[in-house]
């Protein structure tokens, strides 16, 4: 499954279709979670949760950095043929644009990884009943839809000089 899923992500970024791209990351999440899930249904022996949250981060990181990668090949194609100054400038502020991205990117995955990893340090030191799992769920689950709403939707509009 793993390498169909991978493959169809390849072809998604080889033809620069952002569907298919997303397509593919989807599917490795939902196999993550049906993994997860299927595990604890049969008794087998379950990964260790910050790998499994590592495995979970790094495809969202990848499914937002193949949509930054895309973005910017397609308007580097645009301007592939045209050498005067506005272009070169254009290419130079893109360029600088997709290194922003990835670099925010980089830096609040690693946050929300590292952030995560101090609550699971922390959850182990509370002693939880079981009449609280519940709560205890419905707080993670409510976390893990807010990192992925904030990677995915929440773009601030570059600050600085207004181009004319």
């Amino acid at each position: 499954m793993t390498a169909a899923i991978t493959a169809l992500g390849m072809t998604g970024m080889a033809k620069r279709s952002g569907t298919t791209a997303s397509l593919a990351s989807v599917s490795m999440l939902l196999l993550m979670i049906w993994a997860k899930i299927a595990s604890d249904l049969f008794g087998l022996p379950a990964p260790d949760t910050g790998v499994l949250l590592l495995q979970f981060m790094l495809v969202i990181f990848l499914m937002e950095a193949s949509n930054t990668a895309l973005s910017f090949r397609t308007t580097l194609r645009l301007l592939e043929n045209m050498n005067d100054v506005a272009s070169t400038a254009a290419r130079k502020r893109v360029t600088r644009w997709a290194n922003n991205q990835l670099m925010g990117l980089a830096k609040l995955t690693l946050g929300a990884f590292m952030l995560t990893m101090g609550l699971l340090v922390f959850g182990s030191l509370v002693n939880v009943s079981v009449d609280q799992l519940a709560f205890a769920g419905i707080l993670v689950l409510a976390s893990v839809i807010a990192i992925l709403f904030l990677l995915t939707h929440r773009r601030e509009p570059e600050t600085g000089r207004e181009y004319h």
